[in-house]
């Protein structure tokens, strides 16, 4: 057995074909942090025997995959993770014009069995692969400061063990500079839309209220781990902190004005085709604003900083959230 440090350790992820059955990985995510493990629930068999001793035994009940997995997000990568996120694979086209270039449209599958993955995870005392994999949330950093970021916990199935190759690719992976945030009064508005100067921070989660089910064993083995794992409640939410420069923002909150919002990462230095940037788009068609924190530090330039949630687009639901990848890669 080895002694290693946590570089040593490698993530792969794989969409599944069937649902909890276990593939192998398609890419390797270069992560920053990570926790997926199997996880024991166990009861402890106190039963009185004549002793103060409470405790006489243990039965394990359940035995799955948690934890998470947070990294920059990377050109190629990034499908994966939002293809787990809308439930399905994207519609790809190649982008007009420009035939190398590949346009990736994600949209919500609109129901509770979600696309499922399978991680992988390759280290000096350990190689197994956790099927039936799917995100609890799904959430997106950004500040001028440092990488743009995502944060993926999981719930799965518990491992298996496996022969994993790990092979990573070089992928680039968006920078600060790239991201730009816009708001206009609806989604036919956001391109004309001038681009946000004055933010500091953003965050946008989706979250997806998984319902595990574990219910009675059906094969000869008897594992103990969940049948399957339900996705239920869908929410996009998110927050993004600016200078606090007019009064724009607190009368959105109090007259529950109800806009559309942009948030683009655009690298032109690393192309998708002959002329097109590599970009990724998420566009949510109604976004309702909760709450204003103003921010007063007395040494400090006043901030506030706003929480939204999208709101369905009765019209079409698909237009609710979506998500567009423009890369060179085909899946």
């Amino acid at each position: 057995m080895a002694k290693f440090s946590g570089r040593k350790v490698a993530v792969g992820i794989g969409l599944e074909a069937t649902k909890g059955t276990p593939v192998a990985p398609e890419y390797w995510y270069p992560h920053l942090d990570l926790s997926i493990k199997d996880a024991d629930t166990a009861l402890y068999n106190e039963s009185a025997l004549g002793t103060i001793i409470k405790n006489n035994d243990k039965v394990t009940t359940l035995v799955a995959g948690d934890g998470s997995v947070s990294g920059k997000m990377f050109i190629k990568g990034i499908y994966y993770f939002l293809s787990l996120v809308f439930g399905k694979k994207p519609a790809t086209t190649p982008v007009t014009g420009d035939t190398n270039a590949k346009n990736h449209k994600f949209t919500l599958q609109d129901d509770n069995q979600h696309l499922s993955a399978t991680l992988a995870i390759k280290e000096p005392n350990l190689d197994v692969r956790f099927p039936y994999a799917l995100p609890e949330s799904f959430t997106i950093t950004w500040s001028p400061d440092s990488y743009p970021k995502i944060e993926f916990p999981i719930k799965s199935r518990r491992s298996v063990t496996a022969t994993n190759t790990v092979a990573y690719v070089v992928d680039k992976e968006f920078l600060p500079k790239h991201a730009q945030l816009r708001i206009a009064d609806n989604l036919a508005g956001l391109t004309a839309a001038p681009a946000l100067t004055d933010i500091k921070s953003f965050t946008l989660t989706f979250t997806k209220t998984l319902s595990p089910q574990q219910t009675m064993p059906t094969g000869t083995a008897n594992e103990v781990t969940y049948s399957e794992i339900l996705n239920t409640d869908f929410e996009v939410s998110g927050s993004f902190e600016k200078l606090y420069n007019d009064t724009t923002y607190r009368g959105y909150v109090l007259n529950d004005a109800v806009k559309a919002m942009r948030f683009t990462l655009s690298d032109p230095q690393n192309m998708a085709g002959n002329t097109t940037p590599t970009s990724l788009t998420i566009d949510i068609s109604r976004a309702a604003f909760g709450s204003r924190e103003p921010s007063y530090g007395l040494s400090d330039i006043s901030t506030e900083t706003i929480n939204f949630a999208m709101l369905l687009d009765v019209e079409d639901f698909s237009k609710s959230v979506t998500a567009t990848l423009v890369n060179k890669y085909t899946y």
